[in-house]
């Protein structure tokens, strides 16, 4: 019998598994590719959203067509759609969440054109812009009138306040059940390492929320009675991780990561959702100002939580920035002189950490850890 714990790190693990088996029910299957895509707007059209997020390998049919700059995690989404993996869903939405993003949809409307290639499905870039502005509130919520409409095309399903009301109410309960876990980790004496908390937390990206927030309770009932962790307590900070092979680099010197200032970590959840007279509306804003983003202006409005975070007992900072980022690392200078300004140890990695890490960042990491001292 598995633990609530393994549960969630099974789905984290097998994250096409539910997807495939929905599709095979006869529900209709949207993918998504980032956080910026409002997941309640396709539960509440009768569909079952899921993240395209493809485990770090080789890329042999993306090196056909994309140069080596792009980043890593686009790479491989981009392989795995050419390769088939996602050709039953009957729809696939990429948000301009950033210029790879954007740069994704592109490439694989351009394969589709020249290649007719029918293993790609039909594609939706979600134009959503974080500008602080009445101009890109308005644009957006244009952009996201049009989005529930063509997911209601695709699913015969009226979008009503009922179905809006549950969907909304579902995630929020999750939210809640995220809340709880990221409590254990925020401690002076955590109970859930980072690299554990990457798996469960990322879960709900992968199967129903409702499911995800009956067994994140029970998880979080068999962690309250574990002991506490002891090592130093850190932040990672940079590109979006799909994968725990930074939290284990850095736990394996016995540190204890308890943030991540990404969405696939401690920032996954957010807000919830407020319910209103106009719900479409509500999911809407939620999105587009409680989403993290690298396109959100100006940069002070994304560092907020973060600022907030690195003053809260943490004990140092390490920026995870490897080679093919390009955009993050604009943001780097003035987020490390912020650290610096408060005497906050932190440390750049810039080594990709997707496979065997070397020898050469293990001792940079473990020099930077036993170096820092215990922050109150």
């Amino acid at each position: 019998m598995k633990t609530a714990l393994e549960k969630l790190r099974w789905h984290y693990e097998n994250r096409r598994v539910v997807a495939l088996e929905k599709h095979e029910a006869g529900i209709p299957v949207v993918g998504f590719t980032a956080n910026t895509v409002p997941y309640e707007l396709i539960r509440a059209a009768g569909c079952f959203p899921v993240l395209l997020s493809p485990p770090h390998t080789t890329t042999p049919l993306a090196d056909e067509f994309m140069q080596p700059v792009f980043e890593t995690g686009v790479r491989c989404i981009f392989d795995r759609v050419l390769a088939g993996d996602w050709s039953f869903l009957k729809l696939l939405i990429i948000p301009r969440t950033s210029e790879p993003q954007h740069k994704l949809f592109l490439y694989l409307r351009e394969v589709a054109r020249q290649k007719n290639n029918a293993k790609i499905p039909a594609l939706h870039l979600y134009d959503l812009l974080h500008t602080r502005s009445p101009h890109s509130n308005d644009y957006g919520l244009v952009r996201t009138r049009e989005l529930a409409h063509r997911l209601t095309e695709i699913s015969g399903q009226p979008i009503d306040d009922e179905v809006f009301t549950q969907a909304i109410n579902e995630s929020n309960l999750a939210r809640a059940a995220i809340g709880d876990l990221l409590r254990l980790r925020r401690r002076a004496k955590p109970k859930l390492s980072g690299t554990e908390a990457l798996a469960i937390l990322g879960a709900w990206n992968f199967m129903e929320r409702d499911e995800f927030t009956k067994i994140a309770g029970k998880a979080f009932v068999e962690l309250k009675s574990r002991s506490t962790l002891n090592g130093k307590r850190l932040m990672v900070k940079g590109i979006p991780l799909n994968h725990r092979g930074v939290h284990q680099a850095i736990e394996s010197h016995g540190a204890v990561v308890v943030a991540e200032d990404d969405w696939h970590g401690s920032r996954s959840a957010g807000r919830d959702i407020a319910l209103g007279k106009d719900l479409l509306s509500c999911i809407f804003r939620k999105y587009h100002r409680d989403a993290d983003s690298p396109r959100v202006f100006p940069s002070e409005e994304e560092d907020k939580w973060f600022r907030c975070e690195a003053l809260r007992g943490i004990d140092g900072v390490i920026f995870y920035l490897p080679p093919d980022d390009d955009v993050r690392g604009w943001d780097y200078p003035q987020q490390k002189n912020f650290l610096d300004e408060n005497f906050i140890p932190n440390l750049l990695v810039r080594e990709n950490v997707t496979g065997e890490v070397s020898f050469a960042l293990h001792e940079k990491l473990e020099t930077f850890i036993r170096g820092i001292a215990w922050r109150q």
